[in-house]
């Protein structure tokens, strides 16, 4: 049996793929979520955000093109597996928090993503004028 690994606190994307078509019980897919967010609570794992998205069919996409942006109407790919939804936890046990959110994607099939968000040490702190300003 291998030990567990943690990792200094840090913030996490956990991002759910699947088919958008295949929940057939939705009542029992929030249970789910309903049931993740207080295992995370008693775990340690702080939920700091998270949403469940649209139809891919309502998505927007913009592609920038050599004869300059284009926007056209989703999703992105034709594919049945498509981001469904998304939560913004932090934690120092990354391997834990996904073991807890298997259940989420048992029932569709889907996938999940779990990806750290990047921390740059020289990334500008507190100043939204200045951050908006370093990516445009």
């Amino acid at each position: 049996m291998t030990t567990p690994t943690t990792t200094p606190p840090g913030t996490w994307m956990l991002l759910l793929w699947g088919d958008p078509d295949a929940c057939v019980d939705l009542e029992a897919a929030y249970d789910a979520h309903g049931a993740f967010a207080a295992a995370c609570a008693a775990q340690g794992h702080e939920i700091v955000g998270g949403e469940e998205l649209a139809s891919p069919s309502q998505a927007r996409l913009l592609h920038v093109r050599a004869d300059g942006p284009e926007v056209t109407d989703g999703p992105y790919a034709e594919t049945t597996e498509q981001l469904g939804g998304f939560y913004l936890v932090r934690t120092s046990d990354p391997d834990g928090l996904l073991r807890l959110a298997a259940p989420l994607v048992m029932d569709d099939g889907g996938t999940l993503e779990l990806r750290p968000v990047a921390v740059h040490a020289d990334a500008p702190a507190g100043d939204p004028e200045r951050v908006a300003a370093s990516v445009a």
